[in-house]
């Protein structure tokens, strides 16, 4: 079968031939590509991946670093539990693995089990909800508060709420005070770091246990 499919390929024309496999060539290269680029299912090749990756790259390092003096770390660890690789680690030399040493009180390989714990825990999806959610309750409550004042000093027009010399900016221009704020500072939500601080006082807001009052006119003049 191959002599004939050999036969045919000569009597074809080179026009013939392109338009006979460009098809087939593209679905190649293709596939290629994938096997590039698609995440391995199987951790095994994934493994093997890694390590045949990881050894080019750092022959390619070895090389530079022997070309120009520049001096450099390479640190590989797994972010997925299944994979069976363990931390990898390559410098360029010792004064890499000494600064490391000084400047981190640790060696590059305690380190990289470091790295690596904290890539399998998922803390940082956790960490990056954490701070997400404490932007958006730093966001509602200064809303909150903001809308409060409009009510207190409605009809009059205020264009924000000030925390820093609030009596000179609200208390003396609009005759309006805070009551029974919740917490030992009296800053602005965005100041806040702490998410517990934070609820309680959008709560105490929500709830109106703390709330803006109008002075009185002696109140006013008094103060």
């Amino acid at each position: 079968f191959a002599p004939q499919i050999c036969d045919i390929w000569k009597a074809m024309s080179k026009e013939e031939q392109v338009a006979a496999t460009d098809e087939e060539l593209v679905r190649i290269a293709e596939l290629k590509e994938m096997k590039k680029t698609t995440a391995h299912s199987v951790a095994l090749n994934a493994f093997h991946d890694a390590r045949a990756s990881l050894a080019s790259v750092q022959s390619q390092l070895e090389s530079l670093h022997n070309r120009t003096g520049l001096e450099m770390l390479l640190l590989g660890v797994r972010s997925d539990a299944q994979a069976v690789s363990c931390p990898q680690v390559w410098t360029s030399g010792d004064v890499v693995d000494e600064f490391f040493q000084l400047t981190n009180k640790m060696s590059i390989s305690d380190y990289a089990v470091k790295f690596e714990c904290y890539c399998l825990s998922g803390i940082q999806g956790t960490a990056k909800t954490y701070e997400t959610e404490l932007m958006a309750l730093k966001s509602k409550t200064s809303k909150l508060i903001t809308e409060k004042l409009h009510e207190a000093v409605a009809p009059r027009s205020v264009s924000k709420m000030f925390y820093t010399n609030f009596d000179a900016h609200i208390t003396e221009k609009f005759g309006v005070v805070v009551v029974n704020w919740p917490l030992p500072h009296f800053v602005a939500p965005g100041s806040i770091g702490s998410r517990l601080e934070l609820q309680t006082l959008y709560n105490a807001w929500s709830s109106g246990s703390t709330h803006f009052r109008s002075l009185s006119q002696s109140e006013a003049e008094t103060w």
